[in-house]
């Protein structure tokens, strides 16, 4: 059980994170594109965005039923584990601000983050990225 529950995890936070870096190229190469390029390009970036979102949720299934079941609730981990924690409420808000814009955008309403959507698609990737390395020196 032990087992599959870390491949889940494991599963979970490759897919997020490609995602999120996925997502980064397509913005980016939406901005250099001609108007019906940049559009397409445009277009699947909501469905890897999901995909991170889903990731998202599977690691805070799989992560705290790890952490009860394989490491004593956690009571004798390093303060790397609560700094991997905390980064991790950190991408968990990014990610639930940007749906949210999203959400706004596509029913039209004022969306205020919305030029700020790139920086946090990359504060989203650092923050995730930042996160698994401490969780590796955690873990180790």
């Amino acid at each position: 059980m032990i087992e599959l529950l870390k491949i889940l995890h494991v599963f979970a936070f490759t897919a997020g994170i490609g995602g999120g870096l996925a997502n980064l190229v397509v913005i980016r190469a939406a901005g250099s594109a001609d108007p019906e390029a940049a559009k397409a390009l445009r277009g699947i970036t909501p469905r890897i965005g999901m995909l991170s979102v889903h990731s998202l949720g599977l690691l805070w299934v799989t992560g705290p039923l790890l952490l009860w079941l394989a490491y004593n609730g956690g009571a004798h981990l390093s303060p790397l584990f609560h700094a991997k924690m905390l980064g991790a409420v950190l991408l968990t808000l990014i990610v639930i601000a940007s749906r949210l814009t999203i959400r706004k955008i596509k029913a039209g309403k004022p969306a205020p983050l919305a030029p700020h959507m790139p920086k946090l698609a990359l504060a989203a990737s650092l923050t995730g990225l930042t996160t698994i390395a401490l969780a590796v020196l955690t873990f180790s």
